[in-house]
Order: structure tokens, then sequence, then C-alpha cells
């Protein structure tokens, strides 16, 4: 494995197994990465990162069934309802949205992302997503817990909470084997 020591260089010769030190320096490294992509995909959508945010919150509830309303982006990207409006002309503007009378209350307006919506996205990240998951697809089934456990144990680390001692990840966020299994082991 080529990876940065904790100084910062390179491994020795003959070792094979990453620090903890090491662990962050990659996830560092992947954090760039992915910084990159988003910018790039974002320029070439001709999106800012809110945008961009909000197309992929739209296509995810899309995927649920949910039709969201304009003060459901405003939660979810803690905006203003404004900033709501002005980003929803945008969406429905470049034809990533549009705006149909909301089948739960017929006075409210949903918002639901267009056919090339979906369609640009898809085109746009799929060779990527491809990647990502033959990536994951070669860890055996202990790497992926393994993994799983450092990545929520990584979120945890980095989200604020107000109460100390206060887990602000929940189990509802770990894949369900592992939080069943989380369960069963009196944690």
């Amino acid at each position: 494995m080529s990876s940065f020591r904790a100084s910062g260089y390179w491994y020795d010769e003959g070792s094979s197994v990453p620090e903890a030190v090491d662990l962050l320096n990659l996830m560092r490294r992947y954090r760039e990465a992915e910084r990159s992509m988003r910018a790039q995909t974002r320029g070439s959508m001709g999106m800012n990162e809110t945008d961009m945010s909000a197309l992929r919150f739209l296509l995810a509830a899309h995927r649920k069934g949910k039709i969201l309303r304009q003060r459901d982006f405003a939660e979810e990207l803690c905006i203003s309802n404004a900033s709501v409006s002005a980003l929803i002309d945008r969406l429905c503007r470049d034809g990533y949205a549009d705006r149909v009378v909301h089948p739960a209350d017929r006075r409210s307006v949903g918002i639901v992302p267009t056919e090339y919506s979906d369609t640009e996205v898809r085109g746009t990240l799929h060779k990527m997503h491809e990647r990502m998951i033959e990536a994951a697809g070669t860890l055996s089934e202990s790497e992926r817990l393994a993994t799983a456990k450092f990545l929520n144990a990584m979120i945890r680390s980095v989200q604020i909470t107000d109460e100390p001692g206060h887990s602000a990840l929940r189990d509802s966020t770990m894949p369900q084997s592992t939080a069943s299994s989380r369960q069963g082991h009196g944690r």
C-alpha cells in the first residue's frame, strides 16, 4: 500500500499495516479528491454547491416516493425561505425541477425532479459511482464491518453536540445489520 506515514512521507519497505495517522491522511486525500470531483461536476452542470445539494436532496426524496415542498429544502439546506425560492426558480429555469400541485395538500406547491435532471446526474456521475461500488465490492464482509465501524466513529468524532457524552450518531445511520448486531451485543 502506498501511503503517507505519520511523518507525512512514505512507508518503510516492509510495512503493510497503516498507522492511525495514515488512515487520517488517506481520508484527507479522499476528501480533497471528492471536493475536486464535486467542483468539476458543478462546473459541468452550471450549478453552485447549494444547487447541487438541493438537486441531490430532491432526487433522493423522489427515489423514496416523496414530493418535497420549499420548506423541506429550507430545513435540509439551512437557508432562508427567500433563498429557497430563488434556488427553486434556478432549478426550474435550468430544467432540473418542476413545480406541481402537492398531492397531499392541493393548496401547496410540490417540487419534483424532471427526467432531464435524473438523466443529467446519472450521465455525469454514473462512471464514478460504478468505480466506487466496485471498490467497495472488493472488501470482504469483515473488512466492510471494520470500515463501517471506522467511518461511523469518524462521523461521531466530527459531529457537534450540546450534551456531554451524548452520541450524535444514531443507529439509523448504520447499515441495518450493523445496528442490529450492536443492539444484540448490549451496546
